[in-house]
């Protein structure tokens, strides 16, 4: 899953779109051949089908009945095609991967391995800031991205200048989103699950790398969510977490103090102070933000009624002149309401709500962990519109997942 850029064969043809596909023709030859795969929670594929078919129909009354420009219609089956396989392959055909073993300890072997991956990721995320920026080696003549060929994207701080780190993903700010989403799920099995056997110093190092990594991406969006999330978790859980309230407390003020006294030798979070305030107020980057926002507002506002129900189709932006890139949305809701309308935003948020709904029924602390990894992934999405990447649907798909086992039902939602 880290692998969406670094080593890939094209920007398109991504190691997990490859690998996925690889499990999706393996789902579908096993179907075939008569085999069945128990499925307990039938309602979130069967609503992610609704929304890809109201998705083609969109594209179909778009680009068939409308007859554009060879350029949108090409851009329009592309994304298509990504919107199809993006669903399909990272959730689907997931989530049927996962339930042909029936076994509730799987679930922590994944845990294991995810946690294992995202210190490999981190850890190569450090090197190549550590390379680029103290010894000045030209990282990416060595690690092929085919997006970007070289990474130029600097902390705009002025405390010191340096390339942010961007991992195995394409920028900074996606990098910073998988390790949002995977954190929780690491700090679970690591702390919580009594499954995992390492030494405490040795955990604790792997949440120090997973921070330190999450650092240097400098990405206002990830330290925006990580204690907004944290926030709305607390607010859910609260009343699970009331006995553990001089423990959190306590943790808070080591945490507070020990990110003081950090910054005092290696005044990093100070750079990371100047570069949100940067980017929060009079940058360029929040500039075309806004200029973005107001395109969307602007052009939905006047959309015809069909055009606001159906929407304008996979790259819809493009149907009402907009320009490829320099004006595209930047918010995943903002592209799905235009791309899918009214309706397909409302299945898609159906869909997120019936993931919520298996959520609550998991237990205590496991449900806050995956509620948190959740709730980061939707607020992320008011940031970035990339929703071909696969971090966030293996959560999802995780999510219904655990909840189909007794083992880990709540004793308030046991039959």
């Amino acid at each position: 899953m880290p692998f969406t850029s670094a080593f890939c064969i094209s920007i398109t043809f991504s190691w997990p779109i490859i690998v996925s596909t690889v499990c999706t023709f393996f789902i579908l030859c096993f179907l075939l051949l008569g085999k069945k795969i128990y499925i307990s929670r039938p309602t979130t594929i069967s609503l992610i089908s609704i929304f890809l078919v109201h998705i083609v129909v969109s594209f179909f009354y778009n680009n068939i009945l409308k007859t554009p420009s060879s350029f949108i219609l090409s851009k329009s089956i592309n994304h298509l095609f990504a919107y199809i396989t993006t669903f399909i392959n990272f959730f689907v055909s997931i989530l049927l991967l996962l339930n042909l073993n029936r076994d509730p300890t799987f679930f922590f072997k994944i845990l294991n391995i995810l946690t294992w991956i995202l210190l490999f990721s981190c850890l190569f995320a450090i090197t190549e800031f550590i390379l680029k920026n103290v010894y000045s080696i030209d990282f990416d003549s060595y690690i092929p991205h085919p997006a970007f060929e070289r990474m130029s994207a600097v902390a705009l701080g002025d405390v010191f200048k340096s390339i942010r780190a961007r991992g195995l993903s394409e920028e900074p700010g996606h990098f910073a989103f998988m390790i949002n989403l995977f954190l929780p799920l690491s700090t679970y099995y690591l702390f919580f699950s009594n499954k995992c056997n390492l030494l405490l110093y040795i955990k604790i190092t792997f949440i120090l790398v997973h921070i330190i990594a999450l650092i240097l991406t400098f990405s206002t969006a990830a330290f925006f969510t990580l204690p907004m999330g944290l926030i709305i978790s607390f607010a859910f859980f609260y009343k699970n977490l009331t006995k553990y309230l001089s423990q959190i407390i306590i943790f808070s003020i080591v945490v507070i103090v020990g990110a003081i006294i950090l910054d005092i030798y290696f005044p990093i979070l100070t750079q990371l102070a100047f570069d949100i305030d940067q980017k929060t107020s009079n940058s360029a980057s929040m500039d075309d933000r806004t200029m973005r926002f107001l395109l969307f507002q602007t052009y939905f506002n006047k959309a015809p009624i069909l055009n606001k129900i159906l929407g304008y189709g996979p790259s819809g932006y493009l149907h009402v002149g907009l320009q490829p890139e320099s004006e595209s949305f930047l918010v995943l809701y903002q592209t799905f309401i235009f791309e899918s309308g009214i309706l397909g935003m409302s299945i898609f948020g159906i869909f997120l709500f019936n993931i919520l709904t298996y959520l609550r029924k998991i237990i205590f602390p496991l449900n806050f962990f995956l509620f948190f990894s959740f709730v980061l992934g939707i607020l992320h999405y008011f940031f970035i519109s990339n929703y071909w990447y696969p971090w966030y649907w293996f959560v999802c798909a995780c999510i219904i997942y655990v909840s189909t086992f007794d083992e880990y039902r709540s004793s308030s939602y046991k039959v």
